[in-house]
């Protein structure tokens, strides 16, 4: 059953429309957008301004320029965008508060859509999404882009977490993928006295203060059958989330398969620990197995699904992008083929095989020359099936915020679980007053 949103102020976006009220028209040396307010005539093609951020692979562009050569009545204008998402937010801000009408189709993040939903930044996309067509998406590409039972958007392309296992280490001892945190800790503890390697540890994860700590919180919770609502509203101090938060920090205290470090680690940290042959187990995303090329590890690694608590299942979480429509937009029909276009499955293929990321499209899974180009596709599916998008929460960033820094907290022996959540509760609570 879907959740009722929270009626939350939007501070961060209120903050941000302050500044960029008075900057005028987004035009900016001609690469930001053009006014499209009057519609062109009959006989011209319909421009159709597209911002995402910047990608290095170049296929995006690839794609736009397919389309634009194979459709005579529409044209794609790329608005190229910085990487940063900080950066990105502050555009669509500006853009968005102003009710600029462009760009008219764009990318956010998969934490954004409720908040630029409930400002009236989406346009619904429900009369051309229709629940057949939705089902060709794995079901947190679909529920990222739903609010209050409204779709505004699908998810382009994603991610998701997984759990990256040394089959060598596992295979020498005659050991089995853990299903479970119970099992990953046993395992671990047994190699580790085996190996006696002062420089190996058992399982790295993401516990500095950023979103990484939010979301592998999340993952145990969700790993033991918990939510962060309650009645509809944001409970993050649940027994289930203190006991979510025990289990991290007793891989560091207790178990001792993590080390202490992981309270300063992010993602990028823990690839270069792991390739380095300095670790069994790893939560990281896909992206980090393209990585591992040419290290020590190489041909040695496999992935599986984060564990889970006893009696429940396993639930990664996603990442990536999701494509929405300007509510502004004097052209939200012909939007709609430019995302149906880059949602079609050659499309979907060409972006995993040329750019190596994950489809939403769950057909292109079963496409031959994908598996093979990227062998780890073979394993992610049944990832996929299960994995939930984070909370569509309009002010979910604050709330993160709150949660990330208690979880660090106890994850840098500062605080103990239950009193850490029960500080985010409160700061959560005030921020929803």
């Amino acid at each position: 059953m879907k959740k009722k949103m929270p009626l939350i102020t939007m501070t961060l976006v209120l903050t941000i429309a302050a500044a960029g009220c008075s900057s005028g028209s987004p035009n900016q040396n001609g690469a930001e957008t053009a006014s499209n307010s009057a519609k062109p005539a009959s006989s011209e093609p319909v421009s159709i301004e597209f911002a995402a951020g910047k990608d290095a692979s170049g296929e995006l562009e690839k794609s736009i320029a397919r389309f634009n050569s194979t459709h005579d009545n529409i044209k794609i204008k790329y608005v190229e965008l910085p990487q940063v998402p900080n950066e990105q937010m502050t555009r669509y801000s500006t853009w968005f508060n102003s009710k600029s009408n462009t760009p008219d189709l764009f990318m956010t993040d998969v934490t954004w859509p409720a908040m630029f939903a409930s400002a009236g930044w989406l346009a619904p996309i429900d009369e051309y999404a229709d629940a057949s067509y939705l089902q060709r998406f794995w079901p947190a590409a679909v529920e990222v882009g739903k609010v209050n039972n409204k779709q505004y958007g699908i998810q382009g392309y994603m991610d998701v977490g997984v759990l990256f296992y040394r089959k060598d280490l596992l295979d020498k001892y005659n050991l089995p993928v853990p299903q479970t945190w119970a099992e990953l800790t046993k395992v671990s503890q047994e190699i580790l006295q085996k190996e006696n390697d002062p420089k190996l540890t058992g399982y790295l994860f993401q516990g500095a203060k950023i979103e990484g700590a939010t979301i592998n919180w999340l993952e145990h919770l969700w790993g033991q059958n918990g939510d962060i609502y309650d009645q509809g509203k944001v409970k993050v101090d649940s027994d289930k989330g203190i006991q979510a938060l025990k289990t991290m920090n007793n891989l560091i205290t207790q178990d001792k398969v993590s080390p202490v470090s992981v309270s300063t680690s992010n993602p990028n940290d823990n690839t270069i620990a792991f390739s380095a042959g300095n670790a069994i187990f790893m939560r990281n995303w896909p992206a980090a197995f393209t990585q591992l090329k040419g290290t020590k590890v190489e041909g040695k690694v496999g992935i599986a699904a984060i564990p889970h608590s006893d009696g429940s299942e396993s639930h990664s979480s996603t990442g990536g992008w999701v494509y929405a429509i300007n509510q502004f937009s004097g052209h939200k029909k012909e939007a709609w083929e430019v995302m149906k276009f880059f949602l079609s499955d050659e499309e979907q293929k060409s972006m995993c095989t040329n750019a190596s990321k994950i489809p939403s499209v769950r057909k292109v899974f079963d496409d031959p020359e994908l598996k093979k180009a990227q062998p780890i596709f073979e394993q992610l599916p049944a990832v996929m099936e299960k994995a939930k998008s984070r909370p569509v929460l309009r002010n979910y960033e604050q709330i993160s915020r709150s949660v990330q820094t208690q979880v660090n907290l106890v994850l840098s022996g500062q605080k103990d679980p239950e009193a850490a959540l029960r500080d985010a509760q409160k700061e959560i609570d005030e921020k929803l007053k």
